[in-house]
């Protein structure tokens, strides 16, 4: 025994019993965040209650719509647990997402990401969200096994080689599926072989708890792809021409790798998102798990569907840079570029979309830096 999970049920008897039930009706009412939020509290006053302090001993889930009442739920006085975050809507507000599992990370919480496997954005997102922990999508450890169970174990058995990451399996209710669940990595597991859900026992037995969270490195507030990059590798000087060339490069690969991918791209002012730009940036939308587009002046596009647009503040250094990070279970690239030109000729003269203009620019396949510089992107978002 490592630790418990805290879980939710409605009334029994009524409709919202089932918790798929109880937190879809909170959703259609709008009162999700109020939902996520009371049984967080109540899961923390019931763990108190039973003397549960074993750091990281307690998992909590939130639904990622959710996180923005989390700083309120959790004081520095809190003890340290496991934030477990599920697959949904993952990348519906992902500068929320990385602010709060940056702020329970401070405060000496480890992250799980849950039900990896059951939704792309999931498997997209590993490396931007980076958890201590990834539990399986139950019903990777039941199917038989097929092409996705083997896309999907691939990219979590390079996620967890690389970060040391704890893989969990859930759902095992039988001998067999214990056997896939350790085929497929699973060092820990849970489901009705080991218990079915009960109340905290008294007396508790000692449990062992979760490691440390992840130490991460944190970006300074305001820093840009091509500063996060130029601190690691050589910058080089050319023009327009060859930039654009790299990107659509870069967007073609995203592309190829489909609903595992995850692009983001700064075109510094709204003027250069325009014509072939904005068509392959919908058919992107509708290819890969999460697409953004930043760029100064640029407002929302329902057009655009599932793509991100974000303006640019004129004091932000991004309105000077183009770039384009894209990020995959197995291929991470990054072209940050920095215009040579003065500032203020940039942006309040007449438009310069010509070839003629010099950037410097950094080109990196560096996994590390290309994610550091998509974080920084998403946390504008």
């Amino acid at each position: 025994m490592v630790a418990y999970e805290a879980l939710t049920r409605g009334p029994i008897g009524s409709p919202l019993e089932n918790p798929d039930a109880l937190f879809a009706a909170a959703r259609e009412e709008g009162r999700l965040a109020e939902l996520d939020s009371a049984c967080r509290v109540e899961a923390f006053r019931a763990a108190f209650a039973a003397g549960l302090d074993t750091p990281r001993g307690l998992f909590v889930n939130s639904e990622p719509e959710a996180l923005a009442l989390l700083a309120g739920d959790v004081r520095p006085t809190t003890p340290a647990m496991v934030l477990e975050i599920t697959e949904r809507e993952l990348t519906g507000d992902p500068a929320q997402l990385l602010r709060s599992i940056d702020h329970v990370r401070e405060l000496g919480w480890s992250v799980a990401l849950d039900d990896v496997g059951a939704d792309a954005a999931s498997i997209a997102l590993l490396s931007l969200i980076k958890p201590e922990i990834i539990k399986l999508d139950l019903r990777l450890v039941r199917e038989m096994p097929n092409q996705h169970v083997a896309r999907i174990m691939n990219a979590i058995t390079a996620h967890s080689e690389t970060t040391g990451s704890i893989i969990v399996a859930e759902g095992i209710e039988t001998e067999k599926h214990l056997d896939s669940a350790r085929a497929m990595g699973a060092t820990l597991g849970q489901g009705w072989l080991f218990g079915k859900p009960t109340e905290l026992p008294n007396p508790l037995p000692t449990i062992a708890g979760l490691p440390s969270p992840t130490e991460t490195i944190a970006e300074p507030e305001g820093a840009t792809p091509f500063t996060i990059a130029a601190r690691k590798r050589v910058a080089r000087a050319y023009s327009r021409d060859l930039l654009v060339e790299i990107s659509r490069h870069l967007e073609s690969q995203a592309l190829a790798a489909g609903e595992t991918a995850v692009v983001l791209s700064t075109f510094q002012r709204a003027s250069n998102f325009s014509g072939e730009a904005v068509e392959r940036y919908r058919e992107l939308g509708n290819s890969v798990a999460m697409v953004a587009v930043l760029a100064a002046g640029l407002e929302p596009d329902p057009a655009l569907g599932r793509v991100h647009m974000q303006g640019i503040d004129k004091a932000d250094a991004l309105l000077h840079e183009w770039s384009v990070a894209v990020v995959t279970p197995d291929f991470a690239a990054l072209l940050a570029a920095r215009e040579l030109a003065p500032a203020d000729a940039a942006f309040d003269g007449p438009d310069q979309n010509d070839d003629d203009r010099q950037f410097e620019f950094v080109l990196t396949h560096d996994r590390a830096i290309t994610v550091a510089a998509a974080r920084s992107l998403m946390l504008r978002l």
